[in-house]
């Protein structure tokens, strides 16, 4: 598989996982297991997709590296801006507002 065509479907998968956790509401046990199930989801599919991206950028020069991840920054956006955030120490990420 293509490793766009991968990326495309990683972000869409990320896409659905965010809206999962938009439409949970209340404060109900059911809603916070719910909520906490998907915010696993979202952190597992991230490790996953940075893996893929830092398997794909293993082996070339730094030229071709930087150009990579600048594709990836531009053509997957949200990946990028979670990915970025997951970064973050916990202290400064209040994620129960995801």
């Amino acid at each position: 598989m293509d490793w766009k065509m991968r990326m495309k479907c990683d972000e869409a998968e990320l896409k659905s996982i965010i809206d999962r956790i938009a439409r949970i509401q209340g404060g109900s046990p059911r809603a916070r297991t719910e909520r906490e199930y998907a915010m696993r989801s979202l952190s597992r599919k991230l490790v996953e997709m940075r893996s893929f991206v830092d398997d794909c950028l293993s082996g070339r020069n730094a030229y071709e590296q930087s150009l990579m991840e600048y594709r990836v920054r531009l053509e997957y956006p949200l990946y990028s801006h979670l990915d970025s955030l997951s970064a973050l120490p916990p202290e400064y990420i209040d994620w129960s507002c995801a």
